[in-house]
């Protein structure tokens, strides 16, 4: 999973999830953290769990789950703690591939949820002046199907289509209606993301999070197509990601590629 990729993207989205889902800080609650998350992203081959911690100033974390147990642990030192500690903590844990032909694979969805039981989720930490935060969040296991793309499509030979700088370029796909693997379950999608990469050539000078040009756009959950702003494309190859994210804040990837020539 590129999880290095999408990092700026879904660190917004969790913002919008944890604003619309979890409690927000207020000035008068000064014991609890801005929002906590976890959550999970799914693509068609691996799995991976994505934690977000927000609270102004901590110099430490900790989490728990729904049996108490701890999982996270982090304390800021030396210089860090001198600054104020965190303010912001993300982090995505992927554990393994689970399809059975790919040649890291070595468990199943099964076993990460077994790992992860849904319920609530507990943080704790404390502040530079030492006042103590806490924070919860529901977990589970509702994960929406992966979003079937319509447009653009490999060709019979399983090429990336090839369009010009002048011609339209729809992203289409259909309405995320079902839960992963047919699994009986309430999903609502809260939104869609397309998420775009000029794969080739890189940037010569990398910036923020790797060398490619990359365009972000949210969309409702009853939009399911996108047409490309012609501004942003040039000449190379371009990957693409549609996100089904569910109200949970859980999400699933669909990956298609595109070329542009002049």
């Amino acid at each position: 999973m590129h999880q290095s990729k999408r990092f700026i993207a879904r660190f917004a989205m969790l913002f919008l999830i944890a604003g619309l889902s979890f409690p927000v800080l207020a000035e008068e609650e000064e014991n609890e953290f801005g929002a906590t998350v976890v959550i999970i992203e799914l693509t068609d081959n691996d799995i991976e769990l994505q934690v977000f911690v927000d609270g102004f100033d901590y110099t430490r974390v900790q989490g728990f789950d729904p049996n108490e147990k701890r999982f996270l642990d982090m304390k800021a030192h030396g210089r860090l703690a001198a600054q104020n500690g965190f303010s912001e903590v993300f982090f995505a844990s992927e554990p393994s591939h689970y399809l059975e032909d790919e040649p890291e694979y070595d468990e199943s969805i099964d076993d990460f949820l077994a790992r992860w039981p849904e319920g609530e989720y507990e943080f704790e930490g404390m502040t530079p002046a030492g006042t103590r935060l806490e924070g919860e969040t529901l977990f589970t296991h509702t994960m929406p199907d992966l979003p079937v793309i319509l447009a653009p499509l490999p060709d019979e030979d399983d090429e990336p289509p090839v369009f010009g700088l002048d011609e339209l370029l729809l992203i289409d796909w259909d309405p995320v209606t079902t839960c992963f693997e047919s699994v009986v379950c309430d999903i609502e999608i809260f939104e869609y993301q397309v998420i775009l990469d000029l794969a080739e050539p890189e940037r010569p000078v990398p910036w923020v999070d790797g060398g490619t040009r990359r365009a972000l756009i949210n969309l409702p959950p009853d939009v399911t197509e996108v047409t490309v702003p012609t501004e942003f494309l040039q000449e190379g190859a371009y990957e693409f990601e549609i996100l089904a994210i569910e109200i949970s804040g859980n999400s699933t990837i669909s990956v298609g590629e595109f070329e542009i020539e002049e």
